[in-house]
């Protein structure tokens, strides 16, 4: 559908006043079919829309324009009976009007495209600028961006972004499918469609690290992608921690002997960090000792993971040399069974 230029936005464009039109007539009583106000109205927006494609080698566009100039006429007539008044109107009336709809034509679909940008770039997608003109400039009802990048030297995200037009004819945002693909284990690919919502979007990080298998914190709540479960979309469903489940992170991170804590700028930026779904680099500080470990966020078991070097899921015991690794699976086999038997009188909600 991006490749290809050939659909009548002429034929669009009409179809959406059609459409206001019926509105229009759900909500009066009187008939609109013969109101002077909404008949000039429409006329402008026919004389708008012939000067916007005027230029246009689409054939079927260029037959459209020509019935529409029929139907302008026609309306002309209606409006203005005197033969004299619809000269004047020609020669120095319309082609004012057309240079101010022109005017206002540009402003808008620069306005439109700036406000989409500006979404785009907040949820993380850089430099779709002129990707998002020239869509707009085609004129499709609707539209997909792909854009795909390396997260890493094996994993690969795959995004599709979809925009559409409201009933105003202005183009919005509406969301993206995200894929994460492993390509050391192709199998275990991954999607999931994140809606756009004012405020409290899904951004590209937090979108790679839910599908990585990891919780975000959006508002007050924790969010984690359930892969055992899908709804008739297709997307996994949410399990929500909200703050009645009793997960501090705080609490949670101070209980590890990290060197990061002792200087307050950078425990906040851990935590914040966290907040979003990383895995994050930490020094353990071990019988004085420093060691190198990975930790992020699990409020499900109000906890912190810790991982060692080879990315393998470990205890705080065994980080300290107090457990061997053998006992690790089975310590954390128990711990789940145990939060899963209250997990749903605590707060937590599965969507």
């Amino acid at each position: 559908m991006n490749e290809q230029l050939p659909m009548n936005r002429v034929e669009m464009e009409l179809n959406q006043w059609r459409s206001r039109e019926e509105r229009f007539s759900k909500l009066f009583n009187f008939s609109l079919s013969n109101n002077r106000s909404l008949i000039k109205e429409k006329l402008h927006h026919y004389e708008r829309i012939g000067t916007k494609y005027k230029g246009t080698k689409n054939i079927e566009e260029r037959f459209a324009l020509q019935m529409l100039k029929q139907e302008r006429n026609k309306i002309l007539k209606q409006l203005y009976p005197n033969l004299l008044v619809r000269l004047v109107r020609k020669l120095l009336i319309a082609p004012l009007i057309d240079q101010i709809a022109v005017r206002k034509d540009a402003k808008e679909e620069e306005k439109n495209n700036q406000s989409l940008n500006d979404q785009v770039q907040r949820i993380g997608f850089r430099d779709l600028s002129n990707q998002i003109e020239q869509q707009i400039k085609q004129g499709h009802e609707q539209f997909i961006i792909p854009v795909s990048h390396y997260e890493n030297e094996k994993e690969r995200l795959n995004h599709e972004l979809s925009f559409s037009k409201d009933q105003s004819g202005k183009y919005q945002f509406e969301g993206y499918k995200t894929t994460l693909q492993n390509e050391s284990k192709p199998e275990e690919s991954r999607s999931q469609y994140f809606n756009v919502q004012e405020g409290n979007s899904v951004d590209t990080t937090q979108a790679y690290n839910l599908l990585a298998g990891r919780a975000v914190q959006k508002e007050k709540s924790w969010i984690k992608l359930d892969f055992n479960d899908k709804d008739a979309s297709g997307n996994h469903r949410l399990k929500e921690f909200h703050s009645g489940y009793g997960y501090d992170l705080e609490k949670a991170v101070q209980q590890l002997p990290l060197k990061e804590l002792s200087n307050k700028t950078q425990a906040d930026k851990l935590k914040d960090d966290l907040k979003q779904g990383n895995r994050l680099p930490v020094t353990l500080i071990k019988n004085g000792n420093e060691h190198r470990f990975y930790i992020e966020a699990n409020p499900q078991f109000k906890s912190v993971n810790i991982y060692d070097e080879h990315s393998r899921k470990i205890t705080l015991s065994t980080a300290l040399g107090n457990k061997p690794m053998e006992t690790v699976k089975q310590l954390q086999k128990s711990n789940e069974h145990h939060q899963q038997n209250h997990s749903k009188r605590n707060g937590m909600r599965i969507s």
